[in-house]
This record gives structure tokens, C-alpha cells and sequence, in this order.
């Protein structure tokens, strides 16, 4: 108790919190973009989203839906969209767009897996 009462001790204390809710904070914020990130670049993401969901059905009658072959079919919808967002962008995507598009993907490829053609 008497390290507490310790007014530097307090204030390392008190700057750990804030530092700790602040790196809270943006971890919360860039869960919460993917949606957002995914409305906002729809026009980008839509069209490979219908070809990766199209290669994912053709793999799937073909039986080779195994994970190489999925996993390829993800990687070749990612490169695609980044390509058109740098095109219409004129920038490259960040981490959080890429990891935001790659959900989407990995989402669409799931749901043909799963009945959902």
C-alpha cells in the first residue's frame, strides 16, 4: 500500500491505463471498419466476389474444393481486387482494406461450401 500512495507510482500507473484504453480503442475501431471498409469498395469488391464465388462452384462439381485449391482461388480474388482498387484508387490498399476484402472472399468461398451457390 505505500508503494500506491507514491505520487510518481501513481502516475506511471495512471499513464499505463491510458495508454492501455487508448491501444483498446483502436483495436476496437479496426474490428468495427471491415464492414464499413467492405460497403464503402463494394463496387471494387463485387465482381470478384461473383468470380471467386464462380471458380469456387466449378472446384466444388469438379471435386477438387480441397484448401490448396481454395486457398488459391482467395489468393487470385485478393490480387484481383487490389489491382483495381490500385487502378481506381491511384493508391495502395492498406492492411486493415486487405484483411477486410480477404474476409469477404473467405465468406463467399464458405458459403459454397456450405449449400449456399
Amino acid at each position: 500500500m505505500d508503494i500506491l500512495q507514491n505520487e510518481q507510482v501513481q502516475a506511471a500507473l495512471i499513464a499505463l491505463i491510458v495508454v492501455g484504453l487508448n491501444a483498446l480503442a483502436q483495436w476496437l475501431r479496426s474490428k468495427v471498419s471491415h464492414t464499413k471498409i467492405v460497403d464503402e469498395y463494394w463496387c471494387y469488391i463485387q465482381p470478384v466476389a461473383e468470380a471467386v464465388r464462380a471458380e469456387a462452384v466449378k472446384a466444388l462439381e469438379a471435386s477438387q474444393a480441397d484448401t490448396p485449391a481454395l486457398k488459391a482461388i482467395l489468393t487470385r480474388g485478393l490480387a484481383q481486387w487490389a489491382d483495381s482498387f490500385r487502378l481506381n484508387e491511384r493508391r495502395e490498399p492498406t492492411a486493415t482494406q486487405i484483411a477486410a476484402v480477404e474476409t469477404e472472399l473467405a465468406q463467399v468461398i464458405d458459403a459454397v461450401l456450405n449449400g449456399g451457390k
